[in-house]
């Protein structure tokens, strides 16, 4: 058996999914403030919940509640219809009264496929469904229909409508009391009779796309982009006109779906939890934390409201994936000040960090984690308000116990104020934790001033790669010796890393990978009036200011046809290493960097991108508690974790075992469950290759080379302004490179003055 890989281009991106659905609430205690306090009011704990009727919940992945009904669905493949069927549970929020059915979803023709896009249910069990019917047949025999569907609470169809010609695509379902049924797609809307599904209305919002509908008043609220911003407006059903903005709170965004509620207008899932809102609020409020509740967020797939204090979650199983639900109910403030409170903040953490509180949560009788995600407060006018609250906050003396390091946080102005910990003498204390036994240079690499204020439990590389025929015994090279190099091969250098950098993508690259050419923060001193510094300056001049990436064209063979000279990589595993040796150039490579500045001590121009960077607070009183949290990412559990997920990780004897996999021939279980070996292929100019194992040699030199990176990436937002705001001026002929050089070089010595 042969697998293949894709060859693409890197891209180094962060992406945030969350599902929601339909819910309600009462107004409780408001979103606490960021004083990062102890706070024991979001608490809640499992509870039992029974249903009356035994029910299969496990294939069922939405659920939604409307007056006093919570209902459940999903689409079951496990039947012999090819698309299996639809599964449909509704109950009293008491678990009574449970109704449930099936609906097949068999297909008429191997080309056809059938699935619903959104189901909701009425109080008396009823279940109104968007169904689409798709055809993947030749041209000429292609159909994509869209289907509102009528089912009884015992299942049997009352009344199906055609919507295909509306061109609504039932993103959303709603029942708007006391008009009918209402579903929308694209810019459109319909209104459907609840009684015999035939369109009572249908409205052309004239925006570009309907990003989401919520019921307000017997009307809706549709969220849109419009003028280059979010906007949540009134739309009337009576005249179909788009009425006037709707202020709230925040960032509607992060909440993903917020539907109708039947506590409150609407019941809203975050990524930390549960809020609710009702019209005219001037703030959220905060329900239930999933950290300080022990619940895993990432496996949360929606949630109803049942009480003042009760929540009734839908939760996919972490090992199979299947689906169940959990009540949890409020635990008092009292009852739940039994542990001390460590407050953590960041801004966005990962699926990884979230796991690890869970953990800690659970375990540790003394301590508890509570986190404030400051992403939450960014404004769908202001993607930056969050992390300049932060910013703000931590200035201010309000710094909570731990804090996850991120690049757009100043962290060497905050080393230059003393606000955390230097982490050596907890380290020297802890007879557990061995030096000896992590990589030091990944450690060392965010030492500042000569000491460790925050650990990294994993991290990947980004450096750049050159075919080891280019450069001979060469480990680094100068922007001057990387021209000579591409002007002996004719290699313009535009093309120097491939098609499609543009100006910025260039830049981006060098404040990336090559700060610590020109600036050196423990010194207090910036060499942006260098000569190499200007010659980057009019090696940026080639690149264009944008890119048509319209004109599609294959470049993955530049590189072997001598097109291109070297690749940008990203490198979190040893199968990347892999992917460039066999697939992109073909032989022996160097993981060169970036061009370095020749008056620059030990930069290399490769660096360490940390998966998190974990401090702990000067000031804290819970020392012991936030080391014990810390150094739980660094057992072996959660350093293989960190191996699944696509990462280097920090522990030795981790990195070596992963080291020596990539020596190993792939495997997999076949279907009689026996593993086999294969071999894996990419594609390279439409030539399918083999990517076989590292030799010995191989794997040594990549780990040689990773052991020894000794910085880590710096992207400061301020430092990529001032090159990029000035350098304008010499790309469009205004002023000299000389003169462009000097002014960054002013700026910037101030700014790294006033913060270091």
């Amino acid at each position: 058996m042969v697998k293949s890989r894709k060859l693409v281009s890197l891209a180094l991106c962060l992406t945030l999914t969350a599902t929601v659905f339909t819910g309600c609430g009462k107004k409780g205690a408001q979103k606490g403030s960021t004083d990062n306090v102890a706070d024991y009011d979001h608490i809640y704990r499992e509870d039992k919940f029974t249903l009356s009727e035994e029910a299969d919940v496990s294939e069922l992945n939405r659920i939604g509640a409307y007056k006093d009904r919570v209902y459940v669905y999903g689409q079951s493949y496990g039947s012999d219809d090819g698309n299996g069927e639809f599964k449909f549970l509704s109950f009293k929020e008491d678990g009574t009264d449970v109704k449930q059915f099936s609906v097949s979803a068999k297909a008429s023709s191997e080309n056809e496929t059938i699935y619903f896009n959104q189901a909701i249910c009425d109080g008396d069990g009823n279940f109104y469904m968007v169904k689409n019917v798709y055809n993947y047949g030749e041209d000429e025999d292609n159909y994509d229909d869209y289907y509102l569907e009528k089912y009884s609470s015992e299942g049997e169809q009352l009344w199906q409508s055609q919507i295909t010609d509306t061109d609504i695509t039932g993103d959303g379902i709603y029942i708007i009391e006391g008009r009918g049924v209402l579903t929308y797609g694209g810019s459109k809307i319909g209104l459907f009779s609840e009684e015999d599904g035939k369109l009572i209305k249908d409205y052309d919002t004239g925006v570009e796309y309907l990003q989401q509908i919520v019921p307000k008043d017997n009307n809706v609220l549709i969220y849109t982009w419009d003028d280059d911003v979010y906007k949540l407006q009134e739309f009337s059903l009576d005249d179909g006109k788009v009425g006037k903005d709707i202020e709230f709170p925040g960032s509607f965004s992060n909440y993903s779906y917020c539907l109708q509620g039947t506590y409150s207008d609407l019941l809203l899932l975050a990524r930390d939890g549960i809020y609710t809102y009702n019209y005219g609020d001037s703030d959220v409020t905060y329900c239930c934390s999933y950290i300080d509740s022990d619940i895993n967020s990432d496996m949360v797939e929606g949630a109803v409201q049942l009480s003042d204090t009760e929540f009734l979650l839908l939760l996919m199983d972490e090992e199979d994936y299947t689906y169940k639900l959990t009540k949890v109910v409020k635990v008092p403030a009292e009852e739940a000040k039994s542990q001390e409170i460590i407050t953590l903040a960041c801004y966005w953490m990962d699926s990884t960090v979230r796991n690890a509180i869970v953990d800690f949560n659970k375990s540790n009788p003394k301590y508890r984690i509570s986190v404030t995600d400051y992403s939450l407060y960014d404004t769908d006018n202001d993607y930056g308000a969050g992390v300049t609250k932060l910013n703000t906050d931590i200035v201010a003396g309000n710094v909570p116990d731990i804090v996850l390091a991120s690049t757009e946080l100043p962290m060497e102005a905050y080393v230059a104020k003393d606000i955390f910990m230097d982490l050596d003498p907890l380290i020297e204390a802890d007879s557990e934790f061995v030096p000896d036994d992590y990589l030091q240079n990944v450690f060392d690499s965010f030492r500042r001033d000569g000491k460790l204020y925050s650990l990294v439990p994993a991290f990947s590389v980004y450096t750049i790669a050159v075919a080891t025929s280019a450069v001979g015994g060469k480990t680094s090279w100068t922007m001057k010796e990387m021209k000579q190099i591409a002007d002996s091969k004719g290699i313009e250098y535009k093309d120097m890393f491939g098609l499609g950098y543009t100006r910025n993508n260039i830049m981006s690259m060098a404040v990336y990978l090559n700060a610590s050419s020109y600036i050196n923060w423990d010194k207090h001193e910036c060499y942006f009036d260098s000569d190499e510094f200007k010659e980057f300056l009019t090696f940026m001049k080639e690149f264009p200011e944008d890119y048509d990436y319209s004109n599609y064209e294959d470049t993955s063979d530049y590189w072997r046809k001598g097109k291109a000279l070297a690749e940008l990589e990203y490198l979190g595993d040893f199968d990347s290493y892999k992917d460039v040796l066999r697939g992109t150039f073909g032989e022996d490579v160097t993981m060169i960097g970036f061009p370095t500045n020749d008056s620059a001590e030990g930069s290399s121009g490769s660096a360490i991108i940390p998966t998190n960077e974990i401090c702990i607070s000067a000031s804290t009183d819970k020392k012991e508690g936030c080391w014990e949290f810390l150094k739980s990412f660094f057992s072996d559990e959660y350093q293989q974790k960190y191996v699944d997920y696509g990462y280097f990780p920090v522990k030795r004897s981790t990195f070596e075992k992963m080291a020596d996999d990539a020596m190993k021939p792939e495997t997999w279980i076949n279907e009689e469950g026996v593993e086999e070996t294969y071999t894996p292929t990419m594609y390279v100019g439409g030539t399918e290759v083999e990517v076989t194992p590292l030799t010995q040699a191989e794997r040594d030199y990549i780990v040689g080379f990773i052991e020894g990176v000794t910085e880590h990436v710096v992207y400061d937002e301020e430092i990529f302004n001032i090159i990029s705001e000035e350098a304008a001026a010499y790309f469009n002929g205004q002023k000299s490179v000389d003169d462009v050089a000097g002014i960054i070089q002013s700026r910037i010595n101030i700014y790294v003055n006033e913060n270091s």
